[in-house]
C-alpha cells in the first residue's frame, strides 16, 4: 500500500527519480539535488536522511571519503512510490 508523504519530499524524490531516470545503479550527487530543488541546503539534507530512512533512497557509500559531497540513489521502493502516486 502506498505512503502518505509530504509534498516536499515527494519533489525531493522526483528530483531524484529524473537525475536518475529511474536507474537504481545511478548515483547523483547532492548537490545536484539541492541545486534542482531551489531550497536551503540544510531543509534539503533533512529530506534526504528522511527518504532515507523510509528506505526511498540510498545513500552510496562508493564515493571516495575525501569528497565534499554525498551520493544518493534512488530504490526500487522510491521508483514504485513516483509510479504509484501519478497513476492514482
Amino acid at each position: 500500500m502506498p505512503m502518505s508523504m509530504r509534498d516536499e519530499l515527494r519533489r525531493i524524490l522526483t528530483i531524484i527519480s529524473d537525475l536518475t531516470h529511474n536507474d537504481i545503479n545511478s548515483s547523483i550527487k547532492d548537490t545536484n539535488i539541492i541545486a534542482e530543488a531551489n531550497r536551503q541546503s540544510e531543509e534539503i539534507e533533512k529530506d534526504l536522511n528522511e527518504l532515507q530512512s523510509l528506505g526511498l533512497i540510498n545513500e552510496d557509500r562508493s564515493s571516495p571519503a575525501d569528497v565534499n559531497y554525498k551520493m544518493y540513489k534512488i530504490t526500487r521502493e522510491g521508483i514504485n512510490e513516483i509510479y504509484n502516486k501519478e497513476f492514482r
